[in-house]
């Protein structure tokens, strides 16, 4: 079940006068743990042809204001001379999102994306830098598969490379002044350790296209059960929140932050509750 968490928590009462901005993340509560991650050759020597799919899961996360003047005039008061989202600074935003280590599990990162809607003005560029990007991964899924008939336990990486280059496709190119990027962030606090992405997107991405930006990053879910804790949940995966929460920044150095309490500690929190894709075994459920 896809669940949508934001900021504000009821979007039927945002109002951009206030917050200019809102933020929500939305994704799979209930995902299934990747418990063969660990398997480079499954035991038995199964055949590859006939191992099942790891669960990657998308989670997306959306930043949204109301847009330029001259194409939103009739949301606003003529009065009101300056919007937050006309005058900012480069990089424009950033956008966080994290997950727990504790919980006995943990995600594996595979594929950033920052959506786009087609068609845009620069569509044929975008389409040769596509191209361009797929072409290069052509090879790798071709020599991914050709190894996956041989080697057991190759073809998961064979469909993880699938599903980059599709979602890569899918993705706002890297090109020209449009260069957003992403890195690996950390931090402790009472949530404990978290470990996330963090989106970095420039002024001309936030400002061209349109009031709505949505990125997503795709993660298999896998078990890290700290050695030697026996508590917790029968099959080892406590339920935890990813947390998620965005920047601003102002051209005049003012931070608008989403969720706006706290000066960036604020966040939305998806609560997820990570399943095992077996049934527990009689001994396990007492």
């Amino acid at each position: 079940m896809i669940e949508v968490v934001s900021s504000p928590s009821d979007l039927s009462k945002w109002r951009p006068e206030e917050q200019p901005f809102y933020f929500e993340l939305y994704g799979e509560a209930n995902p299934l743990v990747d418990e063969a991650h660990a398997e480079v050759i499954p035991s038995g020597g199964t055949d590859p042809k006939n191992v099942a799919d790891a669960p990657v899961y998308e989670y997306w996360w959306t930043i949204g204001h109301p847009g330029a003047p001259e194409e939103h005039r009739h949301w606003f008061d003529e009065k009101q001379e300056r919007r937050p989202w006309q005058e900012v600074a480069d990089p424009a935003v950033r956008v966080y999102v994290y997950f727990p280590v504790s919980a006995g599990w943990r995600v594996n990162e595979i594929v950033a994306t920052l959506k786009y809607l087609s068609p845009v003005p620069e569509q044929s560029t975008w389409l040769e830098t596509a191209s361009r990007d797929f072409q290069a991964v052509q090879p790798l899924l071709a020599n991914a598969s050709s190894v996956a008939e041989l080697v057991p336990g190759a073809g998961t990486a064979s469909k993880w490379l699938s599903t980059i280059a599709k979602l890569q496709i899918s993705s706002l190119p890297q090109t020209g002044d449009l260069k957003w990027s992403v890195g690996k962030v950390t931090f402790g606090s009472e949530y404990g350790v978290m470990q996330g992405i963090m989106w970095t997107i420039p002024r001309s991405v936030f400002q061209r296209l349109g009031g709505r930006l949505t990125g997503s990053v795709a993660v298999s879910f896998i078990p890290a059960r700290i050695q030697g804790n026996e508590d917790g949940a029968k099959d080892g995966y406590e339920p935890a929140e990813i947390l998620a929460h965005a920047v601003v920044y102002s051209a005049d150095e003012k931070k608008w932050w989403c969720p706006p309490e706290g000066d960036g500690r604020g966040f939305v929190k998806l609560k997820v509750s990570p399943k095992s894709p077996r049934p527990l075994s009689s001994t396990e459920t007492k």
